[in-house]
């Protein structure tokens, strides 16, 4: 294969690459020194790199890239090439051999394709604790060489219980408490009509896409990528949200590397076909082919466009119960998602960029992952029977009543097709994830004296679910979240009722109680605030919630075997125990 060397002698290499596709490379800054080539041996690395080759940066030479820009990226030094071009000295030359070339010319010579390994030692991380993530800038030059405009934007949490008491919300609608959402906040196109919620949701151009780029989260039990349409205004309510399509999740991304956690990786959210086909061109070309994922926005579904009845959307990042040592990870991962946020369309040649480019080539509405292998919690019902007996009998002193979980939100498409608007205490359909059932009970009474017992089937240990959770919530309108228990904290509470039953360690038994030392004590006991309790004052705020009245939602969340959501009739539902302080008088 003809190839074409790129001048870059300056900055310290030259890419070569097929001729129809080289690039012109710009020099490194004037006042740079030519780089000089080592003429020792290579020598072995530090015992301490040796230890952490596992931990190395992996990245994959690309058009347009030379040792210099790569020493850049991974240092925020050019300066730094040599100590790339000794870490990988041999698999360069071994490159340009396999080009034709006898040498590599000390490093001058390198080839799209090659990998390039740098060791993250504690130094070099470091020296550059904000440097930006390479596969961005890469894109980014890709972008502008094909006739492309973007915009830039960010992520961060959203934490709706605060947003609520803070008056952006017209309600809670159930926010998980153990997964703070991390939302993408996007700039508006020019000229376009404005977004209803900014800057949390977007309207897209029909050949526009939207693309994510980063790192994937730490190792957990769950996360996803979650796109999803908002149809009316989170300020005031009520709202269209629906989920669109299946998301990206922990068990279908794809990435870089050989695990789904802590790897670069790259979604693409768009309905335009060609527009599609040219950012999965840019992207490979950035060095992340392999690791892209893609978000369909079918154009028979939703209404795409940047006028007053286009649909807008948001995108969430789901996640939850980081594995053993990894707590702080997650929490850092949270606090500074690693991820860059673009809008990327076609440029044209009229100032007036809310009009398409490209001619309609809308995709199709993909499939969705079937739900449901066959396997089923049911047979444990006869142990749940005895374990709700038995949590009654464990508390003499008190009244129970008995409040049933049953399906709260109705999935996405039926929904979207029924307008089914989320306005608690009405569920609709309230971004619902396609990867999750959430079973979810009736409001109910829960004042100071008395406690609640929640029990069922530990969808995790059945093999239902990847995540699975019970969580209690506060006034049916807010719908704010107080307080949850994972599968991880649940795994082996049915023991406390059930010590010599089998099917112990596949049921939980879990009190939340506002009954103090006259209720239930001990480890899987979760005191709750009272009911008098002011809930907006830890944000600083006066919104009125209403402490005594109570809800719960059981989340079951990617059947480990279909990789989305179980099937509903698998499941043992989840339930509740109501106990109020018996009357003395006679």
């Amino acid at each position: 294969m003809a190839v074409t060397a790129v001048s870059g002698l300056a900055a310290g290499c030259t890419v070569l690459c097929p001729a129809t596709t080289a690039l012109a490379q710009p020099l490194a800054p004037a006042a740079a020194p030519a780089p000089t080539a080592p003429t020792a041996p290579t020598a072995p690395p530090p015992a301490e790199d040796a230890a952490n080759d596992g931990e190395k940066d992996v990245r994959t030479v690309t058009d347009g890239d030379t040792l210099w820009s790569m020493a850049e990226e991974i240092y925020g030094s050019g300066a730094k090439w040599p100590d790339l071009y000794r870490a990988n000295q041999d698999g360069i030359a071994k490159a340009a051999r396999a080009h034709g070339f006898p040498s590599d010319g000390n490093g001058h010579r390198i080839f799209a394709g090659t990998a390039v390994h740098a060791p993250a030692s504690p130094t070099a991380r470091a020296a550059t604790p904000g440097r930006a993530d390479p596969h961005v800038t890469r894109f980014q030059r890709q972008v502008a060489r094909s006739g492309y405009v973007s915009q830039s934007g960010s992520e961060a949490v959203f934490d709706m219980s605060r947003r609520y008491c803070e008056g952006a919300l017209f309600s809670g609608m159930w926010p998980n408490p153990q997964s703070p959402y991390i939302v993408t906040n996007l700039p508006e196109v020019p000229g376009q009509t404005a977004n209803t919620n900014p800057p949390v949701t977007w309207r897209m151009r029909e050949d526009e896409a939207v693309v994510l780029i980063g790192t994937t989260p730490p190792p957990e039990a769950y996360f996803s990528f979650d796109l999803s349409m908002v149809r009316g205004s989170l300020h005031t309510g009520p709202v269209l949200w629906p989920s669109v399509g299946d998301p990206v999740n922990r068990g279908t991304v794809k990435t870089a590397g050989s695990t789904p956690f802590g790897q670069p990786f790259a979604l693409v959210i768009t309905g335009h076909e060609r527009t599609r086909a040219e950012v999965h061109e840019m992207l490979a070309a950035s060095g992340l082919s392999g690791a892209i994922n893609d978000a369909t926005v079918p154009p028979a579904m939703f209404r795409l466009g940047l006028g007053e009845d286009a649909d807008q959307f948001l995108l969430g990042i789901r996640t939850a119960a980081p594995e053993p040592g990894f707590e702080k990870a997650l929490d850092d991962y949270r606090a500074a998602p690693p991820l860059q946020i673009l809008r990327v369309r076609p440029k044209g040649a009229s100032a007036d960029q809310t009009k398409p480019v490209y001619a309609p080539a809308p995709l199709p509405v993909p499939r969705l992952r079937v739900a449901g292998t066959g396997a089923t919690e049911l047979d444990l019902n006869p142990s749940l029977r005895k374990l709700r007996q038995r949590i009654i009998d464990a508390h003499p002193g008190f009244e129970a009543r008995d409040v049933a979980l049953e399906r709260g939100f109705e999935q996405s498409y039926p929904g979207l097709q029924s307008n089914k608007v989320i306005d608690p205490p009405t569920p609709g359909i309230g971004a619902l994830s396609n990867d999750a059932d959430d079973p979810l009970s009736p409001s109910f009474s829960l004042p100071d004296g008395s406690f609640v017992v929640a029990y069922g089937a530990n969808h995790v240990a059945t093999r239902q679910a990847s995540y699975s959770s019970i969580s209690l919530y506060a006034d049916e309108e807010a719908a704010v979240s107080v307080t949850a228990k994972n599968h991880r904290d649940l795994r082996g509470t049915a023991r406390d009722y059930l010590p010599d039953s089998p099917d112990a360690d596949q049921l939980y038994a879990w009190t939340f109680s506002r009954a103090g030392d006259a209720g239930p004590t001990g480890p899987h006991v979760t005191e709750l605030p009272p009911a008098v309790t002011d809930f907006c004052a830890q944000f600083g705020a006066d919104r009125p919630v209403d402490m005594s009245r109570m809800q719960a939602v059981a989340r079951a969340y990617m059947q480990p075997e279909t990789l989305t959501h179980p099937a509903l009739s698998s499941l043992l539902l989840d339930r509740l125990l109501v106990f109020t302080p018996k009357s003395t008088s006679k």
